[in-house]
């Protein structure tokens, strides 16, 4: 792929490469472009531009294929599974400093538990 796209940077610093000109599109959107096109096909390609007033330059393109529903399937259990661990780990850690204040200081979790609203409410605006 180095070759095929003249790359100048070593294929190791291409995630650091792509992040960086992602960031640029984000800081300075008048000077770098990013332009996805999506093809009915699953095919996709982003080129990365930067327009230096008199021209516009192509300063990388990275072509994208539509992955397979299985591969698609997995990602988003992988994805699921991380993020549900992850709020049991917060949980968990969460009623742990509930149990600390209680100890040490009944007053203050009662006023917490005033200012935070309750599960029942919360769901309200996740079901929307």
């Amino acid at each position: 792929m180095q070759e095929q796209q003249e790359l100048m940077v070593d294929f190791t610093d291409y995630a650091n490469v792509l992040i960086r000109m992602l960031n640029n599109c984000i800081k300075e959107p008048h000077n770098h472009l990013a332009v996805y096109l999506m093809q009915a096909d699953g095919r996709a390609r982003l080129d990365f531009i930067q327009n230096m007033e008199y021209k516009f330059i192509e300063l990388l393109s990275v072509d994208f294929m539509r992955a397979s529903e299985d591969t698609i399937r997995q990602h988003i259990t992988f994805r699921y599974t991380s993020m549900k661990s992850r709020l049991q780990v917060l949980q968990t850690r969460l009623h742990e400093v509930n149990s600390i204040v209680k100890t040490k200081n009944p007053s203050l979790l009662l006023q917490l538990q005033k200012t935070v609203p309750s599960p029942s409410s919360r769901n309200r605006y996740l079901t929307h």
